[in-house]
């Protein structure tokens, strides 16, 4: 289960397109003069870079189309890897990108830059510039360790307002974990509180000119309260494409609660007074858990480290984090070992960390949504995308069967996705129906369905002369199945829809 702030807090990825030009020159900033700068920080300001993107998103309203071109501007930093100097930057910055440009600090020259590896769950890409006249002299920045509460730092980068690099200086104020306002994934995140604005995303955050962080985000409702993306995920993320392939963030897979509460813990056959263990509430299907952890058990350690009742393991001195921090540092294929009590007793396992098993699915960029067209029932699986379509509140519009279901279930066996009628394609093989719209669908011809794949499986193979859809709260919807394949077609032609089907069903 993923938990959204909604209540109190908005994040926004600082993007130049999220906030408006008077908003972003309201805060102080001070340009950058080399000439007023200590030699290693010249040489920090010449690896800044400024990202310009041309992006196409998808149209998850009528997802067989884009939206159409848009432009952003970002920041980056030249940093070296296993396959040489590249720039890092945020992986929002180059969201369903057609064409990427960058421009070194000081330098009027832009250069053509390719994605090399991104990783949207960390909000990271790499970008690789073939012409070897784009780096010249510019040294990468090194990666420093994770800063300590206090320390100042300062972020680098090309905020709207202006066209020159902007520095803006703070102090670590917060570490901890948090939800990523690109994916919604929970890892570590550091709070500074030095300006971070609308094309500060992608840039440097810098203490002692060595990298501590990638700016990333900002809270709309407080002034100089900014994110950086912390140097362990940023390294996370760098080991993990060095050969090549991008696996991400392992999970466990569970849903957890804190048991805090003392006749809890006895009833469970616990110490009162240990203050150990949070209690699993669900193992999510064909996840790294499943089949070795059990609802009903206490998480009491994760390599070696043990959990208190909050959830927190110690983190440094004098610090606890979430113990989830200890399991998304660990890489996907490798192994954890955890203890658990389960029926008065411990027990110790070795858990292969794979990715996590969501029944919605995360936001998703660079790829084309899933969608199935059937006699104008146009059949999308449950997504955040999806959801998003509300607009900004979609949390309070849209259906909150839906939302209730983003919020709280995890994939069973005998359902691995959702999949929801998102609406119907006028035409006479659908009259009667033209008015529903974000449904739930729980049967086809009276079987459960499990995914969307197994809808059009059932579909495509039946021999009756109607085709009988279910929705989660009762409702039916028939079709003559001998009248389908022509108002299909009808349907396509109407709607200029090319395909019945997108292009990964089509495989």
């Amino acid at each position: 289960m993923r938990l959204i702030n909604v209540s109190l807090f908005s994040f926004t990825t600082a993007y130049h397109w999220n906030m408006t030009e008077i908003e972003a020159t309201a805060r102080t900033e001070k340009l950058a003069e080399p000439e007023s700068r200590t030699g290693l920080m010249r040489s920090v300001l010449r690896s800044v870079v400024k990202v310009m993107t041309v992006s196409d998103a998808p149209d998850y309203d009528q997802p067989w189309q884009t939206a159409g071109p848009e432009s952003a501007v970002g920041s980056g930093v030249i940093v070296m890897t296993t396959r040489g100097t590249r720039v890092l930057t945020n992986a929002h910055v180059v969201q369903n990108q057609v064409f990427i440009e960058v421009r070194r600090y000081g330098k009027s020259r832009k250069f053509v830059a390719e994605i090399e590896s991104v990783g949207h769950v960390c909000d990271l890409a790499l970008l690789k510039v073939e012409d070897p006249d784009f780096a010249g002299n510019a040294p990468p920045i090194p990666i420093a360790e994770l800063p300590v509460l206090g320390n100042r730092v300062s972020v680098l980068g090309f905020p709207i307002g202006g066209d020159r690099l902007s520095i803006t200086e703070g102090i670590v104020s917060r570490i901890e974990m948090s939800p990523y306002a690109h994916s919604q994934r929970t890892l570590l995140a550091v709070q500074i509180d030095a300006a971070i604005n609308a094309g500060n995303s992608g840039g440097p955050v810098v203490k002692d000119a060595e990298l501590v962080g990638i700016a990333f985000e900002a809270l709309d409702e407080a002034e100089n309260v900014g994110y950086m993306i912390g140097a362990p995920v940023v390294k996370h993320f760098l080991q993990d494409i060095a050969d090549g392939i991008q696996d991400g963030f392992p999970d466990l897979g569970i849903v957890t609660q804190q048991l805090e509460s003392k006749s809890h813990r006895r009833s469970l056959g616990l110490s009162a007074n240990s203050h150990s263990g949070v209690l699993i509430t669900g193992v999510a299907h064909g996840s790294s858990a499943w089949g070795i952890l059990e609802k009903g058990d206490v998480l009491l350690m994760v390599d070696g480290k043990n959990i208190a009742a909050d959830g927190t393991i110690r983190f440094r001195k004098g610090e606890r984090i979430e113990f989830t921090h200890q399991i998304a540092m660990h890489h996907v294929g490798e192994t954890m070992r955890v203890k658990v009590w389960r029926e008065g007793a411990m027990r110790r396992f070795d858990i292969p960390l794979k990715r996590p098993r969501f029944l919605v699915a995360e936001d998703s960029y660079d790829i084309k949504p899933t969608y199935y067209l059937y006699g104008g029932l146009l059949f999308v699986p449950l997504s955040r995308d999806f959801l998003t379509t509300w607009g900004p509140d979609w949390w309070l519009e849209a259906p909150s069967e839906l939302v209730s279901i983003y919020q709280h279930e995890i994939c069973s066996p005998a359902r691995t996705q959702v999949v929801v009628l998102q609406k119907v394609l006028a035409d006479r093989v659908n009259q009667g129906y033209h008015g529903f719209e974000a449904l739930a669908i729980e049967r086809v011809q009276g079987r459960k369905i499990r995914d969307l794949r197994e809808l059009i499986r059932i579909v495509e193979s039946a021999t009756d002369d109607f085709i009988r859809f279910e929705g989660h709260e009762g409702s039916v919807i028939v079709l003559d199945r001998d009248l389908v394949g022509e108002g299909n077609r009808r349907v396509m032609r109407r709607y200029g829809v090319a395909f019945d089907r997108s292009v990964d069903l089509r495989k």
